[in-house]
């Protein structure tokens, strides 16, 4: 049996990125799926490779900052599966850009889907998690500390850790544990990802990235995915209100 056999996970920001590998890994490991993204042909293409494979898959296309979208997922939920085992709010998005340069049109789109969103949704789903279930809100090191060119995104960020934490004291009652999940550098995929490989000089910045990592490399995918399942799963059923930090020892560096 998988980590995740017989629970219904719900996934927001799925049709790429961390998002989209979360639902993969957690078809791998038994999971029913609804899958929330703003992508209509990345989304039904993802649902139609899961299913091949045998996973229950659910599509709901759309943007997870806007309040219908977020009453869709929760009524697709209930229609399909009558409740929500595992809630991962992992809707995000970045501009980097100085504080004095920052559009913005770009940092109301970075509160909205960043910190607006995760409320958004699981304001709508909330009552549908099971007793004794988990919330996973896809946070960053950005939560933290301060980057070159990141100054809205992590005040974004550090917004949804706290959100993260309210979370966890008001669903405590119902043994419903919240935990954000927080990765540094993903040498595969995700947002930092995306704006390497479109910048002038795509191997000049990775090394910078990684040279001020003390474990001198990026993280893969597949160690995001597992700390995804960890919280997801009976692993972690003491945790809640805390931070799974993914930084290859990124914060501890002199």
């Amino acid at each position: 049996m998988g980590q995740l056999e017989g629970k219904v996970a719900v996934i927001t920001g799925a049709t790429s990125g961390i998002g989209e590998a979360m639902a993969r890994r957690y078809a791998e490991e038994g999971a029913d799926l609804v899958v929330n993204g703003r992508r209509t042909d990345r989304g039904e293409a993802l649902a139609a490779e899961l299913r091949r494979d045998g996973t229950r898959v659910e599509v709901v296309t759309g943007d997870a900052a806007d309040a219908g979208t977020a009453t869709a997922i929760a009524e697709r939920a209930r229609a399909v599966y009558g409740r929500i085992d595992v809630l991962a709010l992992n809707a995000g998005v970045i501009t980097y850009a100085s504080l004095w340069d920052i559009d913005e049109e770009d940092v109301d789109a970075m509160l909205a889907v960043n910190l607006k969103s995760p409320w958004l949704v699981a304001k709508a789903c909330h009552r549908l998690i099971s007793d004794g279930g988990s919330v996973i809100v896809t946070a960053s090191v950005s939560s933290f500390d301060v980057y070159p060119g990141e100054g809205i995104y992590g005040m974004t960020k550090a917004g949804a850790l706290h959100l993260a934490k309210a979370m966890a004291q008001e669903l405590a009652p119902r043994r419903i544990r919240v935990n954000a999940l927080c990765p540094g550098f993903v040498g595969e995929a995700g947002m930092a990802y995306d704006a390497i490989n479109t910048s002038e000089d795509p191997e000049a910045l990775t090394r910078e990235y990684i040279a001020v990592t003390p474990l001198g490399r990026a993280c893969t995918m597949r160690e995001v995915t597992d700390s995804a399942v960890f919280l997801a799963g009976d692993m972690s059923t003491f945790m809640t209100g805390t931070s799974l930090v993914l930084d290859g020892g990124l914060l501890v560096a002199p």
